[in-house]
């Protein structure tokens, strides 16, 4: 804002002619429009090409979700095995472990004896073993829960068979590592 020279109304920087006296005001220049210029309009109006560019990003985006691309991007993590860094003789161990475990449980022993073609061997030796559980149980349906767990871990620890005697109940029950193709997961037999 400025006063007119001539008779000291106060006028806004746009007004060229004082209102009041009708003096016509000198130009001025502020620093602020010393930057500004003329605006002009777009020759081209750009919203068009923004929209076909958001579409064909959203196209690209559904294209990619039924691609294998999109598959992975959506399935999640994957599932690791967690046997899958345990070598034979951490899994023997784990075999031990559980049946201890589990006969124990019921108030019963176990004690474990390795064998490969007939011959006694060391649980940590490399290669197929046989394994053979003495234990004392009270009936013989306590078995299933003891076995059950171990079954699971008798082809990582390279077991192929796995006998439990029972001298005190007078019975023996086997266990074969089943021979399954190999896109099946082995299970023991009974």
């Amino acid at each position: 804002m400025h006063d007119c020279p001539g008779c000291r109304v106060p006028l806004h920087d746009h007004e060229t002619v004082c209102p009041s006296c009708g003096t016509r005001q000198p130009a001025r220049r502020s620093s602020s429009k010393l930057f500004e210029g003329e605006t002009k309009k777009p020759s081209v109006n750009p919203m068009p090409f923004i929209i076909v560019f958001v579409l064909v990003l959203a196209g690209v985006a559904f294209a990619a979700q039924s691609s294998w691309v999109g598959q992975l991007m959506t399935r999640g993590p994957v599932a690791q095995d967690p046997l899958a860094n345990v070598t034979a003789p951490q899994a023997r161990q784990m075999i031990e472990t559980k049946i201890t475990e589990g006969v124990a449980a019921v108030g019963g022993t176990a004690s474990f004896k390795y064998t490969r073609a007939g011959a006694e061997v060391d649980k940590n030796s490399e290669g197929p073993i046989e394994m053979a559980v003495e234990v004392a149980l009270q009936q013989a349906e306590q078995r299933k829960p003891i076995m059950e767990p171990v079954k699971e871990l008798m082809e990582k620890a390279q077991v192929t068979t796995l006998t439990m005697n029972d001298p005190k109940l007078k019975a023996t029950w086997t266990y074969n590592l089943s021979a399954a193709p190999a896109s099946a997961t082995p299970a023991a037999a009974e």
